[in-house]
């Protein structure tokens, strides 16, 4: 994943011509698939010539990338720190109070995370890695940088897959409850690293 995916362009006319671009592939995803779509497809739906595409995007995966960017880098992001940390750390199963802003009432955003997830997922879980590790691995106290690592890994992967499932409603879940359910599983899994030292008796490789 490029870097300057996830930087916001001071310049006015870059942050509207990549707003058209993207702009472009939504409408474009709501009558032709992800693969049937040409880099053509999208310049003529944005009036944007192709070299300007190039000069923004390296590829079509790039610009779905861009496009989902700002919902998952900052899914963790919006998360209320300070209910999340009393909600992880007490032994009570009850549903938390909302802490997490996670918008899926949108038809449009659901299309792309569902196309996002499946062209270009090796790059979505890095992005959600590295947002779950600045904002709750940080403020962690009772594990360790590798155990965190490996928390952080094995939650952002069953995260995406439960998501994956959820938005092919494959899963007979509210959107309310989906939260719950990966906020639940994250509290389980820290639990059990702290309990567990999961990585105190193995051997270095």
């Amino acid at each position: 994943m490029s870097d300057h995916l996830t930087d916001i362009p001071k310049d006015p006319r870059i942050r509207r011509t990549r707003r058209l671009l993207q702009n472009s592939l939504s409408t474009l995803l709501e009558r032709k698939s992800f693969g049937d779509l040409s880099i053509t497809d999208i310049c003529k739906q944005a009036d944007i010539a192709r070299v300007t595409f190039y000069q923004h995007y390296d590829g079509k995966e790039a610009l779905l990338l861009a496009s989902v960017t700002e919902f998952f880098s900052g899914l963790h992001q919006t998360i209320d720190q300070e209910k999340i940390d009393a909600y992880l750390k007490a032994g009570s199963t009850a549903a938390p109070e909302p802490i997490q802003k996670m918008d899926l009432a949108d038809p449009t955003r659901v299309r792309l995370i569902g196309v996002a997830l499946q062209y270009v997922g090796a790059d979505v879980r890095k992005m959600m890695l590295t947002s779950f590790l600045a904002t709750y691995a940080q403020r962690e106290t009772e594990l360790g940088e590798k155990e965190i690592q490996v928390l952080a890994t094995f939650y952002i992967g069953g995260m995406l897959t439960l998501m994956e499932q959820f938005l092919n409603g494959k899963l007979a879940i509210s959107q309310a409850e989906f939260q719950i359910a990966t906020l639940k599983l994250l509290r389980v899994l820290r639990q059990g690293a702290v309990e567990s030292k999961i990585l105190d008796d193995m051997p270095s490789l």
